[in-house]
């Protein structure tokens, strides 16, 4: 892949690093305690393997496996660093630390999650300079880089981001076949979509990449009609090799795999339900694009868009895999912000060229230095909006209701109390009180010998039971006498209330539960302040 120009190759670095010193200030949001709990999940996958020990990761709903060996791999080296150093004397140290402060391997796991999405900014770039031009790289890399979208799910432990990069390399190998058409570009391009499948299914889309360069080298006379068939199919026969090598178990462990998939697959989600496609693809417009690169950088999108066509390579790479992944997008019955990534990298690269035209029209009409002042306005413009909204974003994260409602918690309930709490509440664990816990089929269970038993994910899977939420609105209505408590951390309740249309059964339980005890404390979010889902603590006692 050509790198930028000298001048502008010293632009990227600078936006790295400011995207990095960004992206870090935050990053230890919560912790010890999980406000994600998702984190927590493919965390215990890759516990799973090191305890095992095993190299099944024992879950495959993204699939995320290469996510879950990578963060083996962190644990190791979090392992191996603190037994050289002293702090733990055995594997079964290290593993009691982080099941009582998960702080040890989550904020490892986070900085590395954080690398990925730079290396995706950088990327961008690259893949923007390729295709129109080493300015429009610099643009797009600042775009992307002040994104307030891609700033937050670059601090969690997930594997969009990890599958946006195997996506983005995939990319770059297609825009080679389009060039050259080599054998070499094909199994590159074969080994990164096998990568970013492994990583997450939906971007098996990438392969519309390798179909879009092949289309472009038979079209210019790079390949024949039969070469580019011949190597087109071999491609695709090579990444589903390269998938199962790099996940094996997905054949192996077929029956999880297919377990796991059918829980994935669900009508409704609390926060997340979508409507029909139209809906869906407005939501994703007003939502994570809107909030990604505002009004300003939405306009800019838009005129990129429109003169795309004029570029026939940057339009063939770009346009049909854009549009394959907002139709599968839009299908879904589920929606969030998270799925939206792919649009931001190949959004930011559009709204650049976007940038870069409406330069040249202004120079033809105003002059070149009011043209370049006008544009460098308008840039700075879209990235003080952008910036502002993934500061306020970053101080909110940081600023969640669970750890106000905790520390309210430390200094109003007395010792010995019991606590029921929804969230993973590792910042309470040292209270000197005994906690429950709502586990689905399993009611509400001790959280002390939780997780000194040093629970599995699978323990978890079996207790939900194909639900999509683990709290107490999900309780089997004949455990929830598992639930009683002096006090009640509720962190659900509210949702549940505010979508009692789809989860009237859920609600249903919370209003009980609430008819039980008195409400001493709720904490709510505040945009750009305060994060989080609203807080309500309730007092049991009195009625018990």
């Amino acid at each position: 892949m050509n790198a930028l120009g000298k001048r502008h190759g010293w632009y990227l670095p600078a936006i790295l690093m400011a995207a990095l010193m960004m992206r870090l200030a935050t990053i230890r949001f919560g912790l010890p305690g999980l406000n994600d709990p998702d984190e927590l999940m493919f965390e215990m996958g890759a516990i799973r393997m090191l305890t095992g020990p095993t190299l099944n990761p024992g879950w495959f709903g993204h699939p995320a496996t290469t996510t879950i060996y990578l963060l083996a791999v962190i644990n190791i080296m979090v392992f191996g660093g603190g037994w050289l150093s002293g702090l733990f004397a055995s594997p079964d140290a290290f593993t009691k630390a982080v099941y009582t402060d998960p702080s040890w391997i989550i904020l490892p796991g986070r900085i590395a999650m954080m690398f990925f999405g730079i290396a995706t900014i950088w990327l961008t770039a690259r893949l923007a300079a390729r295709l129109f031009g080493n300015r429009t790289g610099v643009i797009a890399a600042l775009l992307l880089a002040f994104n307030p979208v891609h700033m937050a799910w670059s601090q969690i432990i997930r594997s969009d981001m990890m599958a946006c990069l195997f996506m983005l390399m995939c990319l770059g190998a297609a825009i080679d076949i389009a060039e050259q058409g080599r054998w070499r570009d094909y199994v590159r391009a074969a080994l990164w979509l096998g990568l970013a499948i492994a990583t997450k299914w939906p971007f098996a889309l990438s392969a519309i990449g390798i179909v879009s360069g092949t289309w472009l080298a038979i079209r210019s006379g790079v390949l024949s009609r039969r070469q580019g068939m011949i190597r087109l199919a071999a491609a695709g026969l090579m990444a589903i090799g390269f998938l199962f090598v790099i996940s094996p178990y997905l054949l192996l462990a077929y029956p999880t795999v297919i377990a796991n998939l059918q829980g994935e697959g669900q009508a409704h989600h609390l926060g997340a339900t979508g409507g029909g496609f139209l809906a869906n693809l407005w939501w994703y417009i007003r939502v994570p694009l809107l909030s990604g690169f505002g009004m300003v950088g939405l306009g800019l999108f838009l005129l990129g868009w429109l003169r795309l066509p004029r570029q026939r390579q940057a339009f063939v790479m770009l346009a049909p895999m854009a549009a394959g992944f907002l139709i599968v997008l839009c299908s879904q019955r589920l929606i969030w912000e998270r799925w939206a990534l792919p649009l931001m990298m190949i959004g930011a690269m559009v709204a650049a060229h976007g940038l870069t035209i409406l330069t040249a029209w202004l120079r033809q009409h105003i002059g070149t230095d009011r043209a370049r002042h006008a544009s460098v306005g308008l840039l700075g413009l879209t990235l003080a909006i952008s910036g502002q909204r993934a500061w306020a974003d970053g101080k909110a994260r940081t600023h969640d209701t669970r750890q106000i409602a905790a520390a309210w918690s430390r200094s109003h309930i007395p010792p010995g109390s019991i606590v029921l709490v929804e969230h993973f509440a590792f910042d309470l664990l040292n209270q000197p009180w005994h906690f429950l816990f709502p586990m689905g089929n399993a009611g509400c269970v001790d959280a002390g010998a939780m997780l000194h038993g040093r629970i599995r994910y699978a323990t978890i899977e079996r207790a939900r039971r194909g639900r999509s939420n683990v709290d107490y609105g999900t309780v089997s209505s004949h455990m929830r006498t598992t639930c009683t408590a002096d006090f009640a951390i509720l962190t659900q309740a509210e949702r549940y209330h505010a979508e009692r249309n789809l989860f009237s059964r859920e609600d249903e339980a919370y209003q009980r539960l609430e008819q039980h005890g008195r409400v001493v404390a709720t904490f709510r979010p505040l945009s750009g302040k305060i994060g989080g889902p609203t807080v309500t603590i309730i007092d049991f006692r009195q009625r018990r």
